[in-house]
C-alpha cells in the first residue's frame, strides 16, 4: 500500500517478513475444521462483582457455530452463529445486529484459520500503517482507512517471538476502549495456541477484568456430533436485541 513508502527502511523490512510469514501459514490454513477446549472465565465488573463460569466449547468453522457447555454456576447451553445467538434451555433466538461478525474474530477461528499472530487484521479494510520494535516486541499499528466509520478509532497490535501478544483497541478520540493480552502458549498440533487471554475494558474511569483458561484441548474431534452440528429444533418464545457472547473476542 502507499502509505508504506513513508516508512523508513527498516521498518519496511519488518512489514514485509511479517507479511511473508503470514502468507506461508495460510498455505495450510484448511488443515483444522473444529476446536474444543475446556474453559474458565473469571470476570469482575465494573462494579467490582466477581464472576465465575466454566464449561466446554465446541467451534465448527465449516458451518460456523460456536456451542457453548456451560457446567458452572449452572448447567446450560448457548450458541453462537452468524446471524443469531441461540439460548436452547430457554427457547430465545437473539438475532444480531453487528456489523463486524463475532466468529471471524473469535480466537478458535482465528487459530483455525491460522491468522491468529495477526489478529486477523491483515484480511479486513484495516491498514497497516506503522510498525516498530521494542525490546522484544514488535509493536504494528493499524487504522481504517478514510472516513469509513465515526467511533471507531487505531488498533495496536503487538508481537512476541513471532505470536500474538497485546491487542489495544481505540476510539476516535485515541482513548483506550479494551486491552488484550495472550499469554501462556501451548503447541496444539505444532501450532500455538494462548491458553490464557487477560482482556480489559474500559468505561470512563472504570475498569473490568476478565481471565479466560483453556485446556484439555482438541482439534477435528469426530465426537460430540450434536454440539459441533447444532441445529435449531423448537420455536422461539422471545426475540430481542443483539447479545455479546461469554467469553468475548477471546
Amino acid at each position: 500500500m502507499a502509505s508504506f513508502l513513508l516508512l523508513p527502511m527498516n521498518r519496511l523490512s519488518i512489514i514485509l517478513t511479517i507479511s511473508l510469514f503470514a502468507f506461508s501459514f495460510h498455505a495450510e490454513a484448511q488443515l483444522y475444521s473444529r476446536f474444543q477446549a475446556d474453559f474458565s472465565i473469571k470476570e469482575i465488573g465494573y462494579d467490582g462483582k466477581q464472576n465465575l463460569i466454566t464449561g466446554t466449547i465446541y467451534y465448527n468453522k465449516t458451518n460456523r457455530t460456536v456451542y457453548y457447555d456451560f457446567q458452572f454456576p449452572e448447567a446450560s447451553s448457548m450458541v453462537i452463529m452468524d446471524t443469531c445467538t441461540v439460548r436452547p434451555d430457554s427457547k430465545k433466538i437473539i438475532s444480531h445486529n453487528m456489523g463486524v461478525s463475532m466468529i471471524d474474530f473469535s480466537i478458535y477461528n482465528l487459530f483455525l484459520n491460522q491468522n491468529l499472530d495477526m489478529y486477523g487484521l491483515n484480511e479486513t479494510p484495516y491498514q497497516l500503517t506503522d510498525m516498530e520494535e521494542s525490546d522484544e516486541m514488535v509493536i504494528s499499528t493499524w487504522e481504517l482507512p478514510g472516513k469509513q466509520v465515526v467511533d471507531i478509532g487505531k488498533m495496536l497490535l503487538s508481537q512476541k517471538n513471532g505470536q500474538l501478544f497485546g491487542l489495544i483497541s481505540m476510539d476516535k478520540e485515541d482513548s483506550i476502549i479494551s486491552k488484550q493480552f495472550f499469554m501462556d502458549y501451548e503447541n496444539i498440533e505444532n501450532l500455538p495456541f494462548p491458553t490464557r487471554v487477560i482482556q480489559f475494558s474500559y468505561m470512563g474511569d472504570r475498569e473490568s477484568k476478565k481471565i479466560t483458561t483453556y485446556r484439555n484441548i482438541i482439534l477435528n474431534s469426530k465426537e460430540n456430533e450434536d454440539f459441533y452440528n447444532y441445529t435449531i429444533d423448537f420455536e422461539p418464545s422471545h426475540s430481542g436485541p443483539a447479545m455479546v457472547p461469554v467469553g468475548g473476542n477471546d
